[in-house]
C-alpha cells in the first residue's frame, strides 16, 4: 500500500508533545519508516486523508536553494510555508492543499543539536489562507490547534524568527512581508527585538561589571551602547544579540566611525544563539545563547556589506 492511500490517525497524537517520524508514523497508525529507505517520508507526504508537512526551522546549514522561509506569525496563530522549488499551483499535493483538505504540521527548530538529531513537535492542523507564486509556493495558514498556554517546547517554536535584525526585508515573499508589515506583525517584531536586544545589554553590563568596571549605558545617546570605566582604564562596548549564529551582524554608519575614534578603544560584545519565548500575557523572554567579544574592535572595510542607503533628493 502506497502513503497516498494510508489513513493517517492524527486524533492519536498529542499538540506539544516530541516525536521522531518513525514514532509519529506509529502512533497514528501508519506504517513506519522503511529502514532501507528512511528518506520516503519528505518535507511533504500525502496521506489517504490529509498532507502531513515536517518542517525544520533553521535552515542556516543549507544551501540557499532549499532555505524556505517557513516561519509562524502572530505568536504562533499563522504559519507562512514554502513549497519545494520544483513545486507549482498545479502539483497535486498543492491542490489539495488549496481545496481545504486536512494539512498536518510537525515543526523542529534544529536539525542537529550536538550532533543529535532533534524530534519533532506536533504543532497540530493548519487550515489555508492563501497563496502565492510558483516554485516555490507561499502558502499562509492558520494554526487551528494554537495553544493559548503552550508549554516550553512549543513556545519556542512559536517564538523563534530568523529574521531579528531588520524591520521588512525587502527579500521576503509577498504574502510574508505583507504580514509582516501588518500593525500585529510589526507590533509582534519590535517586542520581539526589544526582548532580544534588552537581554543582549543585561548580559554585557553583568560581564563587565564582573570584571570590576564601572558600566553606565549610553545607547539612548552615544553611538555605542555602555561605557567602562576601571582604575583609569575607558573603554566602549557595541553590543548585539541575536537568535542566529551571529557570523553576521548589522551595524549602523555611527557604529563604525565611533569604533574608529581614537579617543579609546571599542568592543563590539556578540550574543548569539539567543533562545526566545513566548508567554501568557504575550511577551517575550529570552534565555541562552553564545558570548563572542572582539576587542579593540576597528571594523575593516571588507567585512562591511551596504545593506541599506539613503538617497538625497536635489542634492547637489
Amino acid at each position: 500500500m502506497q502513503r497516498k492511500d494510508e489513513v493517517f490517525d492524527y486524533i492519536n497524537l498529542v499538540v506539544g508533545k516530541a516525536y521522531s517520524k518513525n514514532e509519529a508514523l506509529v502512533t497514528a497508525n501508519v506504517r513506519p519508516l522503511n529502514k532501507k529507505n528512511n528518506k520516503e517520508i519528505t518535507g511533504v507526504t500525502s496521506f489517504n486523508n490529509c498532507i502531513v508537512l515536517f518542517v525544520t526551522l533553521d535552515k542556516r546549514s543549507k544551501e540557499n536553494s532549499h532555505k524556505y522561509n517557513d516561519i509562524f506569525l502572530d505568536n504562533g496563530k499563522k504559519l507562512h510555508w514554502e513549497s519545494q522549488n520544483t513545486n507549482t499551483i498545479t502539483t497535486p499535493h498543492m491542490k489539495r492543499i488549496f481545496s481545504g483538505e486536512s494539512v498536518i504540521l510537525f515543526v523542529r527548530i534544529h536539525e542537529k543539536i550536538k550532533s543529535s538529531s532533534q524530534p519533532f513537535i506536533y504543532i497540530g492542523r493548519l487550515s489555508y489562507i492563501e497563496h502565492y507564486g510558483n516554485k516555490p509556493v507561499q502558502v499562509l495558514y492558520n494554526v487551528l490547534d494554537y495553544q493559548e498556554k503552550p508549554n516550553k517546547a512549543l513556545s519556542a517554536i512559536y517564538a523563534w524568527e530568523k529574521i531579528d535584525t531588520l524591520d521588512i526585508d525587502t527579500e521576503l515573499p509577498l504574502i510574508l512581508k505583507k504580514e509582516k508589515s501588518s500593525f500585529q506583525g510589526r507590533v509582534t517584531d519590535i517586542k520581539k527585538k526589544k526582548t532580544i536586544e534588552l537581554y543582549a545589554m543585561n548580559k554585557a553590563k553583568e560581564d563587565y561589571q564582573q570584571q570590576g568596571f564601572e558600566v553606565l549605558d549610553t545607547s539612548s545617546n552615544s553611538p555605542y551602547d555602555l561605557e567602562c570605566h576601571k582604575n583609569g582604564i575607558f573603554r566602549r562596548v557595541e553590543v548585539k544579540g541575536t537568535t542566529t549564529e551571529g557570523n553576521a551582524v548589522y551595524v549602523t554608519s555611527n557604529e563604525v566611525v565611533s569604533a574608529h575614534s581614537d579617543e579609546c578603544e571599542t568592543d563590539l560584545y556578540i550574543v548569539n544563539n539567543i533562545n526566545i519565548f513566548l508567554q501568557e500575557d504575550g511577551n517575550y523572554y529570552a534565555e541562552g545563547g553564545l558570548v563572542n567579544i572582539i576587542e579593540n574592535w576597528k571594523p575593516e572595510e571588507k567585512c562591511l556589506e551596504a545593506t541599506v542607503y539613503r538617497y538625497h533628493l536635489n542634492k547637489k
